[in-house]
């Protein structure tokens, strides 16, 4: 169709506005950054218009033809995105105007990041992908490290490396699969692979492929170097922000882009349903064991992951949907807390959730913005995640799902509980000290936190808005959920109280447990392994 929405001004804008305007002050360089987003802002939500109430948006690159041209799509699963990625990066530029960080490189680095992102999701090709992911990942890297802290350099090093090492894989996939289909086209590759004499030839490409995927999307036992990235100790709170609200989901998305690429050959949705649930167990269960509150809030996005790649392999519709709805209700929540942590971890000079207290008295839109996105992360009732996981529920089957959704929830609120502590009592910081008041940090907090909220109150409506499908979303607030929400919270109160408290010896071994390098490319093989092995057995 003809093209009505110049898609390649999403990629190259921020990026081209970044290079181009590097030279001037740095005032005036946040301005026009700040300038570009709503820009790019804008274009996101016209071309989302066009694409829900018309039809895709396709592009050929250069005029070249299809399947040989670089092409960006905008659909239903991209569009979305694009504008999350728009609101995230404008947002967290308003959210930083004051800060002493933001100098010119760092946020050259930021708008590079915001291209890769926004080209990973309109991109029609699997190798422009590649190359997009690789670029992010650059930026990603030195972000973490900017500050020049020990720590975040080992971690941002670490993260680098782990990430070369399955972009490997992902390239090696790539090419192998060139080699067999001689496409790399998306939508190419879905009319040829049910072509092929032998379909188990493409076993070996979608494992090593989807091995990345994995890693990216920081799915179980894969997920090692996501706290460490996002919790890095010196990264700026705005970098953990769009880790873990906007570039995690990238991940996420190209399971989902990719796995209906292979659908006519390959079905591996009960493998990765299966992981989806083993990641959320696992993630909230280490989120307990913290005393950070970024590690709290990192590992807590491993869970989420793994809830959001569960509800959109049960294979139903509305799970389908709730996940892919969950997936902007986290981008919100836990974006909205890894903004307010990064500042009252520079308000309290903590990172512990022990020695931070009374947040609501000292700072209260801070306060109110972080336990706004504490009720949504655990689903309380007229909060935004509540909805995407009532709807992720009603694909479950039988008491086994019924119980597993429970557990996940239990573990997510006993988590917050332990969390939430930093928001009551006294301050803990000397009472003379000046606070440090910042308007839009206190505003951006309070948007996002309103957002938490609408996004429960108007959950049914706004899945129809952004995807199509209409379910009622009534059963969230019936006083059967709004009564297991409050047993949960009891229970996760006195679970708090009369288990974790009391098992800080066990609780700090855990912490004390990481990954060496040489164990995650061991555990990234037996992946691959493991993932060759279901799909070769299941296509049998």
């Amino acid at each position: 169709m003809a093209v009505s929405i110049p898609l390649h001004f999403l990629v190259l804008l921020p990026v081209g506005v970044g290079a181009v305007g590097y030279f001037l002050p740095r005032r005036w360089y946040h301005l026009a950054l700040l300038v570009m987003n709503i820009a790019i802002l804008a274009l996101s939500i016209l071309t989302f218009i066009e694409v829900r109430w018309g039809a895709q948006i396709i592009q050929h690159i250069a005029g070249w033809p299809d399947w040989i041209a670089i092409k960006l799509v905008a659909d239903k699963y991209s569009a979305p995105l694009v504008v999350l990625t728009a609101i995230f990066f404008a947002g967290t530029f308003v959210f930083s105007t004051r800060a002493d960080y933001t100098d010119k490189t760092f946020l050259f680095l930021f708008v590079m990041l915001e291209s890769a992102l926004i080209g990973v999701f309109l991109s029609g090709d699997i190798f422009n992908i590649y190359v997009l992911i690789e670029l992010g990942m650059i930026a990603i890297a030195i972000l973490i490290m900017y500050k020049q802290d020990k720590q975040s350099v080992y971690d941002a090093m670490l993260y680098l490396m782990m990430n070369f090492i399955a972009m490997a894989f992902m390239l090696l996939g790539i090419g192998y699969l060139y080699r067999i289909t001689g496409v790399l086209d998306l939508d190419a590759l879905v009319a040829r692979l049910p072509l092929l004499d032998n379909p188990r030839a493409v076993i070996v490409p979608y494992a090593m492929i989807m091995t990345a995927i994995a890693l990216k999307s920081a799915l179980f036992p894969l997920f090692s170097w996501l706290p460490r990235a996002h919790g890095a100790p010196s990264a700026p709170g705005i970098v953990s922000a769009v880790l873990s609200g906007v570039q995690v989901k990238a991940g996420v998305y190209l399971l989902v882009r990719l796995s209906a690429v292979f659908s006519p050959v390959i079905d591996a949705t009960p493998f990765f349903m299966v992981l989806g649930f083993v990641t959320s167990v696992v993630g909230f269960l280490l989120a307990i064991a913290q005393k950070d509150i970024k590690l709290i809030l990192a590992y807590h996005t491993v869970s989420q992951v793994g809830l959001i790649v569960m509800g959109l392999n049960l294979g139903s519709d509305v799970a389908f949907w709730g996940a892919m709805y969950h997936i902007i209700n986290h981008a919100l929540f836990k974006g909205l807390l890894f903004l307010t942590a990064g500042v009252i971890i520079e308000e309290y000079g903590s990172r512990s959730y022990a020695e931070i207290r009374g947040v609501l008295r000292r700072m209260p839109a801070i306060g109110i913005g972080t336990l706004a996105g504490v009720l949504g992360i655990t689903g309380a009732p007229f909060f935004n995640g509540s909805i995407s996981k009532y709807f992720i529920q009603q694909g479950l089957q039988g008491d086994f799902g019924g119980i597993g959704m429970f557990l996940i929830n239990l573990g997510t609120t006993l988590s917050f509980v332990k969390y939430s502590l930093i928001l009551f009592g006294k301050p803990s910081v000397a009472p003379d000290r000046p606070l440090r008041r910042d308007p839009w940090v206190a505003g951006v907090s309070l948007v996002f936190g309103i957002a938490c909220l609408a996004g429960g109150l108007l959950g049914g409506p706004t899945v129809a808005l952004v995807y199509g499908p209409q379910y009622s979303a009534g059963g969230a607030l019936s006083a059967e959920k709004i009564t297991t929400f409050v047993v949960t919270l009891a229970l996760a109160v006195a679970l708090y109280a009369l288990v974790v408290r009391r098992i800080g010896g066990f609780l700090a071994s855990i912490r004390q447990f990481k990954f060496s390098f040489n164990q995650i490319t061991v555990v990234l093989t037996l992946f691959f392994v493991g993932l060759l092995g279901y799909t070769w057995w299941a296509g049998g």
